[in-house]
């Protein structure tokens, strides 16, 4: 009896340690991938680099919080970068230079990213289809959109609207604040209020938050509307960034989106996460992709790296599941 005990008691204790290391791996990945551009790559460790990385991470960090809140729910939104390339097109298409269009392209791509969000939790809710089949067929639905509008490279971004990706508040750039403001009020709502708990009790159990009172299907619609409006917020900022609307602007951004909210530590079964782990996986993703560019690496070989990257992290939450 008490040699049982004491190894279950082992064995807890170990199961224990293997999920702080899963919980942490992102944050001792991100300080040792920081350290080793700092010791091996003398380029990397300068304010004009750690400026750019921030930058780059900023749209991807603004996407991904949104796809942690549909994750949460054991669901998941492919269509998210398809809409943030719709948006860099109708943005750019429609100012063409001129910045009194600000404002009103600014509220089309919220509106435009909230209306996605709901058709999306709306059909999923309506219809019970599997999350994936429904926003791979919106992301269909939106890639059509974009080339429906125009099949080339359209508009220009004015110089105003442009410094929201590349203007600063002293040493700070604009675009890491926006994502800041977006990632702080995104963790405080799964922390602080009633949604963000019924987040997680969806995600934890469906059935049982349905006996439980929880509307399950508003809570999932409103997951959705988040992740597009994440998304459209995600797009303005593209559309600054790039200056021009390119149609496939937001090719790649749904499946980064995925993989930086998994390796982040959120569970693709639901239920278990949150928005500072993304974030962290999110700068992971950009040193990572700034010290193969700062090492020459080619873009081949940095295509076989994400991909291992998405492997590694699809099998973290595959075992994290199996364990649980």
């Amino acid at each position: 009896m008490i040699a049982s005990a004491s190894v279950r008691a082992r064995s807890d204790a170990l199961a224990g340690a293997a999920e702080a290391v899963k919980r942490r791996g992102v944050w001792v990945a991100l300080a040792a991938s920081i350290a080793f551009g700092v010791v091996w790559v003398p380029a990397f460790a300068t304010l004009d680099n750690a400026t750019a990385v921030a930058r780059l991470a900023a749209a991807l960090g603004i996407v991904a919080v949104g796809q942690t809140f549909v994750i949460l729910t054991a669901g998941i939104d492919l269509s998210v970068g398809m809409l943030m390339g719709l948006v860099v097109v109708l943005a750019n298409g429609i100012m063409d230079g001129n910045p009194a269009l600000i404002p009103a392209v600014v509220a089309l791509g919220i509106v435009v990213g909230l209306g996605v969000g709901a058709a999306n939790g709306l059909l999923i809710v309506a219809t019970r289809v599997q999350p994936v089949i429904v926003t791979l067929g919106m992301l269909s639905i939106l890639q059509g959109a974009i080339f429906v509008y125009t099949d080339r490279t359209v508009g220009a971004a004015p110089p105003e609207f442009r410094e929201l990706a590349y203007g600063s508040l002293g040493p700070i750039p604009n675009a890491f604040l926006l994502m800041a403001a977006v990632a702080v009020v995104g963790a405080l709502v799964l922390a602080w209020t009633p949604f963000g708990r019924y987040i997680y009790a969806l995600g934890g159990d469906e059935s049982n938050a349905r006996r439980a009172g929880i509307p399950v299907a508003r809570i999932k619609v409103g997951a959705y509307v988040v992740s597009g409006l994440a998304a459209g917020i995600a797009g303005i900022l593209l559309a600054a960034r790039l200056g021009s609307g390119f149609p496939l602007a937001g090719q790649g951004f749904e499946l980064n989106a995925v993989v930086a909210v998994v390796l982040g530590g959120t569970a693709l079964s639901g239920g278990r996460g949150g928005v500072a782990g993304t974030i962290a996986a999110v700068f992971l993703l950009a040193i990572i992709g700034n010290l193969l560019n700062l090492l020459g690496i080619s873009p081949f070989v940095q295509q076989l790296v994400n991909g291992l990257v998405i492997v590694l992290a699809v099998a973290l939450s595959t075992a994290g599941r199996r364990r649980a």
